[in-house]
Parts: C-alpha cells; structure tokens; sequence
C-alpha cells in the first residue's frame, strides 16, 4: 500500500470489526455476570507508578456523589451537563467550615506530596511514561489529520455487512433502547440478525458493496490526480518525519541527563512557599511574576549562592552530557536521524520525480502476467516468469532491448527537465543541509571521544619558545598564571624588545630547539596513531563518513576547497616583526583606567566627562603612538622579511582569486580531452601491468611510449584519427562557450589579475601639504558629544538635540567648509596642487578610456594569426609526439624553423589563407567601426574632436522640427542627379558636371523630361498627402516648430551679443533666502534633497514672525531692486526690437482671399495706406531684412515643401 492511503484503512477497520462480531465473536459485554477479559488500554495513558496526587476538597466530596447519583438518578449517565450541575449543587450545600477543614487537609497532604512527585520525576519509569504520552499524542494528531483529509477524497465503500447494518441500525437502536439495553446491545442485535440472513441474501448485499468498492476505485484514481491528494502526500510525508524525528529524539534522549537548573529557578522553589502565603489565591502565572520582579530587585551579594549553585549543577550537567555523547547510542542516534530526514526530503521533494525504466525483464514480466499461475514453487509465480524468460529467443529479447533503451532515453530526458526544476533544488539543497549537520555533530563527538587525549601541538614558532623559556625563569611553572589583558601585552612587547636585540644565530639555536620539539611531538603522534584507539576512530570515521583528522603538520594547509576542485591557500602567518595597529585616545584611556573600576561601563561615562584640554593629552599619545606605528611599518616593508611577506601575500592573493573566478565562471566549460598517445596509454595500461606486473611509475611509462614508437604508421594512424576527431569536437564546444557571458567575465577578471601592480595602485598619494576635509555636522557632534555610541544612537541623539545647539554645530561646520574651499583654491596654485591634479585627472582619463574599451570594445573582431602561426596550430598535434621534450614555446620555436625549411609552394597556400583572413578581418573592423559602440568609444576616446561642431549642432537642433512621416512623398531627383545616377564610375562631381555640358540640349533633354514627370508626380502626391489626417498634423507641427525657431532666431539676434542687455534674475521671496542661508548645515549631514526640503520647511514653519522679519525685509528689498532692472531691461532698444519681431511673428496671417483683393490694388491703395501713417518707411526699411521673409513663410507653409 503506498503512503497517503491510510485515508482507506479506517473504514475497512470498522468493517472488518463488524463482521467479527457477525461472527458471533462478540466477547463478554460490560455489566454481565461474566469475567471480562483484560482489553487494550485506550485513550491518553496513565502512569500507574507515580505517587496519587491528593485530591481536591471539592473532588472528596463530588466523587462519592458521582457514584451515588448513577444509581439514584440513571439517566444522568448520558446527560454530562446534568450530571456536573448536580455535583455543583452538592458542593453548594457543604458549609465553609467543612470547605476550610477539607482545604487544611489538602494542603497537608500537598506538602507530602510535592517532595515524592518532585523525586519520581528522577526516575526511569517517569522517562518511559513521559515518552508513551508523546507517542499517544503524535498518533492523535496523525489520526486527526486522516479524518480531515478524508473528506477531501470520495466516500469509502461500505462492506456487504456495513449496507445491512445501515438499512437496519435504526429500527433496532429504537427496539433496544426501548428495552433498557445499551450502545453494546445494538451492535449484538445487528450481528444476530445477520448471521440469521440466508447466503443468498448476503451474496446480494456482497454484490452491492462490489459494485460500490468498483466505483471508489474509479473516483479515488481520478482523486490521484488532484492536486488535494498531492497536498495531502506532501503534508503526511512532513508529519510523518516530524513524528519519527521525534520519537527518535525521545528513545536517544532518555538516557541523556537532565538539563540543570538555573539560578532563578533555584531562587524560586526557596522562596515560592513564602510568597504563596502572602499571595492567597494568586495564579500560577501571578506568582512567577512577583518572584521575577523580587529576582530583578535581588542584590549581587544575595544572588551569589544561588548562581554559584547553578554554575556548578551546570558544570556537572556538562561533564555528564559529553559522557552522553561519547556512547555508542549517540553515535547510532546521529546515523538514524540522518536516515529518518532523508526519507523525509525523498518523500516530500522527490514525489513528482520520473520512475525509472523497466528493464528488458521486468517488460517481459509485465507482458505475460495474466499467463501466470498463482502462488509459489515449482512452475507457479516468479518461477514460472524466469523459465519463460529463459525460453525466449534472441529476437524477442532485441525487441525488448530496444524498448528498453526507448524507455531509457526518454526517462533521460525527463530527469534532465525535472533536475532543472525547483522541486529538485530543494532536494539537493536540503541533502546538503543535512549532511552537514551530520558531518558536524559527528566531529564534535569524534573529538570528545578520540582527539581530546591526542599529544598537544608545541608552539609554532622560536619567539614562542623564547616567550616560553623566559617564563619559566621567572618562576611561571606549568600553565602560566592569569593575567590582565594589559599586562600580557606588555609583557609580550617587552619580550619582542628583546627578541629583537638578539642576533641571527641566538635566534637559530631557538628554532633549532623549535624543530626538536616539533620532532618529539610527531613522534608522539605517531606512537599515538599506532594505539587501539585510533584504529577504532579511524573505523568510525568511515562509519560515520567523516574526513579524518590530520594530527601533524601540512605545509600546504587548505581552508576551503571549491566545486571544481581547486583549493584556496591561507595567507601566510603574520611576522613577529611586523608592528600591530596602535589604539584609539579612547581605546588608551579605557586601558588606562580599566583596573579602577568594578563595572566597564562606566568607563564610557568617565571619557564623556572628561575635558578637551584632558583628552588631548590621550589624542597626543594616540598621534605619537600612530607615528612610531607608520615608521615601524615602513622600516618593516623596506625589510628583507616585509619584503618577502608582502610577495607571498601577493601571490596566494592571485591565486585564491584566479581560483575563485574559475570556480565562479567556468563550471560548465569543456574539458580537454585525451590526446593520441594517452588514448594509447589508457589501452595499453592494463594489459601492459596484467604482462609485467614488476613494472611501476616512470619504468611503465617508458615501456608503453617504447611501444608507441615501434608501432607502424597504420597503427598509429588510428589513434591519431580519434585524438584529431576529439579535439575538434572539443574546440567547437570551447568556442561555442568562449561566447558565453561567463567567460568574458571570467577574461575580464583575469586581465584585473594581470595588470601590474603599480597601475594597480589607483590614484595618486594624497600630499601632506593638501588641506584635511573638515568633519560634517554628524561628525563634529560625534566627536563632542558621541565617541563609543553607535551610528544610529548619535544619529538619534543629534535628531534630539535643542534647535539652538544644532544650528550652531551647522554654522559650525559651515565655518569650517567654507574655510577648507579656500586653503584648497589656494593649494591648487602651488606646484605641488598643480601636479597632484594633473596626476588625478590623468589617472582619471585611463580610466575612462579603460572603462570605455571594456564596454563598448569587446565586440570589436580579433586579429587574426599569421602564416606561421597557422602553420603552427594545425602541425601542433603532428609534432608533438615526434619531439616530446619540447613544450609550449619551445615547441613553437622548432614549429617556427620547420616553416622556413618549407617550399614556397607549401608556404605559399598558408600565406593565401593568412591574407583571406586578414581581409575578412579587415572587412569586419571597417563594419565594426560604423556601429554605434565604436563612436560611443570616440565619443569618449577624443572628446575633442566634435568640439567644433557643438554649436552648429546646437544651431541644427533650435531648427529642427517634427519627424517626418514615412507616408510623406520623397522629393524627386534634378536632371543632373538622374544622368550622375545612371553614369555610375564617371568620376567625381567636377568629372560629372563637365560631362553633363558636353551632352548639350540634345543630349540633356531625357534627363530633363524625366525629372519634369517626376517632379509633376511629386507635386500631386504632395497635395495628396496635405488632405490626409498625418499630413495635416505633420505641417501643423512644422509650422509651430518654424515658428518657434523664428523667436529664438530674433532673440540671439536682439538679445544674444555680448553688449545685449541681459535680463535681471527673478528675486527670491523669504523663504528662499531662509532655504539659502541653512542648506549648507543640512547638506553636510549627508541626508536626501526629499529629507533636506521637509526639514527646511519644518523649520521655517516654526519661526515666529519676529524670526521672519529679516528675511522679508531682504526679500522686499530685492523685490524692489529687480523691478528697477527688468524696467531698465524692458526699455532697453534690444528688447524692444526682440518684441516688435516677436509679436510680427505671432501675428497671425490674413485669410488668402483678402492677400488676393490687397495685391490688385496697385498704386493709390498703397499711398493711401501709407497716408493714414499704418506704417513709416524709416520702419518698414529698417525690418525689412528680418521680417520679410519670416511672414512669407508663414503664409507660404502650407503650400512649401519640405526636404529635411
């Protein structure tokens, strides 16, 4: 039965009771005169062994009732609610003088009770009782979950019995209960009257329950299919080995010791008595709370007894604890609860997983199983299927095969998709997970039971056993004796002043005593791993699948191994020359008056209580402290030892990161596959070691590559076929992934590691000279107000800050900034400022061309190899064998003589494919220097170069107007484009111009009427297109855009020169010289613009008229005085030229029809309207340049054409 179909099992349970008891098995009911078997115990277990808990003053006097009641009043028996009403009427009636006795008594018998309750709660019998009721209420919580999902899934059949009992169970319930029987009659009354049913009769009711199971299964295998049944699969799976995982835990943890109990629990149970008598009536929840707040208000001295109890009962527990987990049960417990999560991750992740392929046998199985006679032995089920089997002939087995491998490759495919999945992620993940919880814990325990007893490493290096040694003559025997912090750093110090005195050769004889020990220990490990003990944790290492242990040195030690099997180097131990960082004033001063004080924390309140004057003393030690620091430090880099450091630390820094980068980004590249002579090696191995097993190592190799050479060109020629064959695969698949995004990062961070390490540096040092940047509005309140708090705790303190203290920190800081421009504008006048800025600009430009190439090069196509160097690429695997001392370069060279030893004629085809290449080549750097990322590059490259061109583009841009529609007729050719057109490679324009003249009319004249036809053409497309909905839309815009282009035209001319008025800048109202003069003291806090304007107004909101007043006095003021200049501005003769051409080219046109009645009026018309003075001819003449042909053209845009 799979799992998840116990949704079945209740049911034919019940049916399958039932029909026992149709059986006549019935048994013995309650309440008869005879015996009554010992059942089952059902229901939440009792433990009979623990000591009777006394009963309430209410229960000694409802108990005896209860049972009194049952006879006098029966019917209460099935009426709870009843019967508990008459027991609370009882106790009603009792007086509180018995009530009180009755209390008495159970208090007493309490006393004697809590002290055997509290020590059988020690015993083994209270473990297993502890653990029956776990597993009782892991099978409710399953039990209850089945009923639930139940009823989800289709109505279970009911048996042949489970119908008659239904048709019938009413009217017999009716007829006993009638009678005065009970719930256990009915049952007896239903059994009777089946077992009196004919077989017929019973056939029939068979037959229905056949026919219904038919139409469950139908229903319960479409249920399969919902997605309710793979919630219920899933939900059961996690339930299932939450409970095992349980049940584990409760059988492994029995035996484990109790956990110890705590000071404040210690303190409860002496004091609990006390408060219950002051605190009559208060819950178990109240009490807890007044004994935690009288723990709170305890004092250390009081509390001292109670933690020293508890650290003891703690000590214990864990010495008994690691006793626990050094037995074997515990180590059994880690490999079972690994067990029981795997299943669980199966079940629950891997449900939905592909089944695996029938074999050929198992599809053979399945062919035949309705020919297969039931049971076992001789010619009956599995037997028969194998003599079967065997009798088939080889076709038939082909065919099976076949199928087979069908099967096989799709089921492939399958797992391939559902690995791809998140269902298997998890999976994987999770198996992760648990392994190394696994791997984990079982060191841990493998350490308490086998390598705590292992012989203790010796110090590593000479100045420790110097360090040692000088110890010892102090009288510092053993273990050497608790120290403060300070004074074994001071110590230490004193001891490397000294180490430091002592020569080359005083310092070996200390390192030669290093090794000794170092020697001596080896050998103790090696006599250690020689015992019983280590060859049974070398056993349950391998049990428990843990790596083992290394005791003794590894040069190469590893701390990390990646998935591609590359392994990350520590870097090398720290010198004991080299210097360590010196501490912060405050770090100097905590260290100083440390040993002053009981509590730490109040160090920080004796720093913040100190004077300036008395800080600067430690902040003078900390700069002088700093300085000796920076001079060791660089004496120590210009060392022979720093040197050498540094190298290491360089090289294993590359390292751990090409390492890395590979693991990151070539995970799925090809791997290289076997050459021609390892293919043969790999053949010829086996059977060469079967033929002389004597030979090993280097002396195999010989004798195969011996082989290799007396073989026959033939020969020979089939290994070389298939290594040629293999690497050619293996090249197409490495290119195909070199134009994955992964390797050009990976490229891309190995170029990073390749660059040498001074262009590495990045900018240039900072000069002494140049002025230190002055802390912001933050900084300055953290470093009179805040040192030692956190950033969000001096970011809260300065929000709380009085408005007075943060205004002046702000015009504080301002000073300060303002102060710092300056020294800088000065320092950048110096040499020494000029040649720091031109050293940071130009670092500045190699980065920009850097980032550019990166980015908009690495499409740009490679230069292709040579002749040679193709020469070389396809005779490499040729050669190779016939010179195998020679590797890579070298290789190369003789490639390279080779070549020049060859004739021209073999030359000549490699140098025709080198010059193909390089033209396609060619061919693509030409396309690829029009794209679009090649000018971005020269965008960036030489930014120079469109300079020039900036302001005629800035000109084209003002004029520029609506794109033009696709729909839009082109405007034709001329006569001459059409003769050029057709009189393709007849040289340059001058050639073509003259050869257009020496045609003549004659000769002019097919040109001519071609253009004229296409011109005609253009012109009743054109008119066509006006009339359209996006042509009428198109000139429209053109005409605002012409219009537009017309005012900014008049306006460089009337306003744009340098002796042009310029136009006043707009005043600024109060608010915007308050918003001016604060900004700078909120910019400084590093806060958002959003965050900056809501302050601001905030603040602003909160001055008081008075505070105002001098802000709208200035701005009234400037109010005023930008109303003088615009008047001066406005009356100004550029101005009001720029307005009379602004408002000629707004005006709108006068309709056509009038232009025409105007235009034939010729003579008197005109004087008259010059008569009646509409406009002077100084006027008129003085605008005629600029306004002629702006108003033409706005009457003319409709009928104009438009070639942009």
């Amino acid at each position: 039965m799979m799992d998840g179909e116990e949704t079945l099992t209740v049911s034919e349970g019940v049916a399958r009771a039932e029909a026992k008891g149709a059986d006549g098995e019935t048994g013995t009911q309650e309440g008869t005169n005879g015996t009554v078997p010992e059942k089952k115990k059902r229901g939440r277990p009792k433990d009979l062994n623990a000591p009777k808990r006394p009963q309430t003053p209410k229960a000694k006097v409802t108990m005896p009732a209860r049972d009194r009641l049952k006879t006098e009043r029966p019917e209460l028996m099935t009426d709870l609610k009843a019967m508990f009403t008459a027991l609370n009427e009882i106790w009603e009636q009792v007086s509180q003088e018995e009530k009180d006795r009755l209390q008495k008594e159970y208090e007493e018998e309490m006393e004697i009770w809590k002290p055997k309750w509290e020590a059988y709660k020690k015993t083994d019998s209270y473990k297993e009782f502890c653990l029956a009721k776990q597993e009782y209420k892991d099978k409710k919580e399953k039990k209850k979950f089945l009923k639930a999902e139940s009823k989800k899934a289709p109505k279970k059949p009911r048996p042949g019995y489970g119908i008659f009992s239904d048709e019938i169970r009413n009217r017999v319930k009716e007829e006993v209960m009638g009678a005065g029987g009970s719930m256990g009659d009915i049952g007896k009354k239903i059994s009777e009257e089946w077992n009196a049913l004919s077989e017929t009769k019973k056939a029939e009711y068979q037959e229905m329950a056949q026919r219904q199971k038919e139409e469950f299964m139908i229903k319960f295998a479409e249920y399969k299919k919902t997605q309710d049944w793979k919630d219920f699969q899933l939900k059961k799976a996690k339930m299932d080995g939450r409970h095992a995982l349980n049940a584990l835990n409760r059988t492994t943890y029995k035996d484990a010791p109790t956990k110890p109990t705590n000071a404040f629990s210690l303190f409860k149970a002496k004091h609990l008595k006390q408060v219950m008598e002051e605190k009559k009536g208060a819950s178990a929840g109240e009490l807890s709370k007044i004994l935690g707040e009288k723990w709170k208000s305890t004092s250390p001295e009081e509390r001292e007894p109670f933690e020293t109890e508890a650290g003891k009962l703690k000590e214990e527990y864990n010495q008994k604890f690691a006793e626990f987990k050094r037995q074997k049960a515990y180590t059994q417990f880690l490999q079972k609860r690994v067990v029981v999560k795997n299943r669980e991750n199966r079940l629950v992740n891997l449900r939905d997983m592909p089944k695996k392929p029938k074999t050929v046998y198992a599809l053979f199985r399945e062919d035949i199983k309705e020919e297969v006679p039931s049971g076992k032995g001789e010619g009956k089920g599995m037997n028969f299927v194998k003599n079967k089997f065997s009798e088939i002939d080889a076709d038939a087995k082909l065919k099976y095969k076949q199928k087979e491998a069908e099967l096989r490759e799709q089921y492939d495919e399958e797992m391939k998709s559902y690995k791809e999945g998140e269902t298997w992620k998890e999976f994987t993940k999770t198996s992760g997970k648990i392994k190394r919880e696994m791997l984990t814990e079982a060191m841990k325990v493998m350490t308490l039971k086998f390598l705590n007893d292992a012989p203790k490493e010796p110090p590593k290096t000479a100045f420790a056993i110097f360090v040692g040694e000088k110890r010892q003559a102090v009288g510092e025997e053993g273990a050497p004796k608790k120290k403060s912090r300070q004074a074994a750093k001071d110590e230490v110090a004193e001891y490397k002043a000294e180490w430091a005195k002592l020569d080359k050769e005083t310092q070996n004889v200390y390192d030669e005593k290093r090794k000794e020990k170092t020697k001596q220990w080896e050998a103790e490990v090696k006599t250690y791993m020689e015992l019983p003990k280590w060859k049974e944790y070398m056993e349950e290492a391998k049990t428990l699948k843990v790596p083992v242990r290394s005791l003794l040195h590894r040069k190469k030690k590893v701390i990390k191994k990646l998935k591609n099997g590359m392994k990350l180097q520590p870097l090398p131990d720290r010198p004991e020359s080299m210097p360590s960082k010196p501490p912060k004033a405050r770090r100097i001063f905590f260290l100083e008056k440390r040993n002053d004080v009981d509590d730490f924390a109040k160090l920080q309140e004796m720093w913040d209580s100190l004077s300036e004057e008395e800080k600067s003393q430690y902040t003078a030690k900390e700069a002088e402290m700093q300085k000796d620091y920076q001079e060791t430090l660089k004496a120590f880099h210009e060392s022979d030892e720093g040197k050498q450091y540094a190298k290491k630390v360089r090289v294993i820094q590359k390292s751990r990161a090409t390492a890395v980068a590979k693991d990151k980004f070539l995970t799925d590249m090809p791997k290289k596959p076997l050459g021609h002579l390892q293919l043969f090696f790999r053949d010829k191995v086996k059977e060469l070691k079967k033929a002389r097993p004597d030979l090993k190592g280097a002396d195999l190799k010989a004798e195969i590559t011996n082989s290799w050479k007396t073989m026959s060109d033939e020969e020979r020629s089939v290994y070389q076929e298939k290594g040629k064959t293999l690497f050619q695969e293996y090249e197409a698949k490495l290119g195909e992934f070199k134009e994955t995004e992964n390797y050009k990062k990976f490229e891309s961070t190995m170029k990073k590691l390749k660059k040498p390490v001074k262009k590495a540096s990045g900018a240039p040092s900072k000069p002494v000279s140049m002025p230190s940047k002055p802390p912001d509005v933050i900084k300055l309140f953290k470093e009179k107000a805040g040192a030692g708090k956190k950033a969000a705790e001096i970011s809260e303190a300065f929000r709380e800050l009085p408005a007075e203290e943060k205004e002046k920190l702000r015009e504080e800081a301002a000073e300060a900034f303002n102060e710092y421009e300056e020294q800088m504008k000065e320092w950048k006048s110096t040499e020494e400022g000029k040649k720091y800025m031109k050293e940071t600009a130009a670092l500045a430009k190699r980065r920009r061309l850097a980032t550019a190439k990166e980015k908009f090069l690495k499409d740009e196509p490679k230069r292709p190899p040579n002749a040679v160097a193709l020469f070389r690429n396809e005779k490499r695997s040729e050669y190779a064998p016939q010179f195998p001392d020679l590797k890579g370069l070298r290789l190369n060279g003789k490639l390279s003589e080779i070549y020049r030893g060859l004739p021209e004629e073999e030359k000549k085809v490699y140098e025709d494919m080198a010059k193909e290449k390089n033209d396609e080549y060619l061919e693509q750097l030409e396309e690829f220097q029009k794209s679009a990322e090649y000018k971005k590059y020269l965008a960036v490259a030489k930014p120079k170069a469109k300079a020039a061109g900036k302001a005629k583009a800035a000109k084209k841009e003002t004029k520029k107007g609506p794109p033009i529609p696709d729909s839009m007729p082109k405007k034709p050719p001329k006569a001459m484009t059409l003769f050029m057109a057709a009189n393709k490679g007849g040289g340059g324009l001058a050639e073509q111009a003259k050869a257009w003249k020496e045609l003549g009319e004659e000769g002019q004249k097919k040109y001519t009427e071609e253009a004229k036809d296409k011109a005609e053409e253009y012109e009743k497309d054109l008119e066509d297109f006006k009339k359209t909905a996006e042509g009428k839309k198109y000139y429209r815009l053109k005409a605002a855009a012409d219009k537009k282009s017309r005012i900014e035209n008049a306006r460089a001319q009337c306003l744009g020169g340098e002796d042009a008025p310029k136009a006043p800048k707009p005043a600024h109202n109060a608010y915007q010289l308050f918003v001016q003069e604060k900004r700078p003291g909120l910019a400084a806090e590093k806060k958002s613009l959003g965050e900056i304007a809501k302050e601001l107004s905030a603040m602003w909101g909160k001055c008081s008229e008075e505070e105002k007043q001098p802000y709208e006095e200035k701005a009234r003021k400037s109010k005023e005085e930008y109303d003088e200049a615009l008047k001066e501005y406005k009356s100004s003769e550029g101005y009001k030229k720029f307005e009379k051409r602004r408002a000629a080219i707004e005006r709108k046109p006068k309709p056509k029809g009038r232009a025409k009645a105007k235009s034939k009026t010729k003579g008197k018309g005109r004087a008259k309207a010059k008569a009646k003075g509409k406009a002077k001819p100084s006027e008129k003449a003085a605008d005629s340049d600029s306004d002629s042909d702006v108003m033409g053209s706005d009457s003319d845009s409709t009928s104009s054409s438009s070639s942009d």
